[in-house]
């Protein structure tokens, strides 16, 4: 397994855009996607997908009740990096499974328990259609009397077939916080689009 991973930094908050090198993205934040041989270490390792983080999921921040007022924050949670890894899986031909992960930096407000919830979504494109879209709930617990940590959600492995027709250079992977209509419109109008650099 040789693992090739290109880290970019923000300066500020997480809105971005995919860049490409090699058959892996590259997210301006820490990400990092290795292709592996499963089966055979020193055999073929299959391209990864682009991954894109669109800017308006990166962020998700609730509040409890109607008041949007800092003081009634009850959790805050930023895309800190995705990382993962792509290697065949079984079949003819052979379909490339992504095993991907999200990092996460979270905080929770006064009031709210050690306990937070914290949806996001995976989703698969090919070309510009959505072909798969799947939404999943990382459970957070907080240490008593820390408020902020940073977690990974667990590893989610995503299935993409391929033949001659269907290549992997088609697909990209769509990941970010699941945010109602209320957060977005949060997001769209207190969050402030950062420069990047690389590190």
């Amino acid at each position: 397994m040789t693992p090739r991973m290109t880290i970019v930094s923000p300066s500020g908050l997480p809105r971005f855009r995919p860049a490409r090198l090699g058959g892996l993205a590259i997210l301006p934040l820490a990400m990092s996607l290795a292709a592996c041989s499963m089966d055979n270490p020193d055999g073929f390792a299959p391209s990864c997908p682009t991954v894109e983080v669109p800017g308006a999921a990166a962020d998700l921040v609730a509040f409890n009740g109607a008041s949007r007022d800092i003081g009634h924050m009850a959790v805050r949670a930023s895309v800190t990096r995705v990382t993962g890894q792509c290697h065949a899986g079984s079949g003819h031909p052979a379909p490339v499974v992504a095993e991907i992960s999200l990092g996460l930096n979270v905080t929770r407000g006064p009031g709210t328990g050690r306990t937070v919830e914290i949806p996001y979504f995976v989703a698969v494109v090919y070309g510009d259609e959505i072909k798969n879209k799947k939404q999943f709930v990382e459970t957070v617990q907080f240490p008593a009397n820390v408020t902020q940590m940073l977690t990974h959600a667990r590893v989610v492995p995503i299935t993409l077939p391929v033949s001659k027709r269907v290549t992997i250079d088609g697909y990209r992977l769509e990941v970010g916080l699941q945010l109602t209509k209320e957060q977005l419109d949060y997001n769209q109008t207190h969050l402030i689009a950062p420069t990047f650099h690389h590190m």
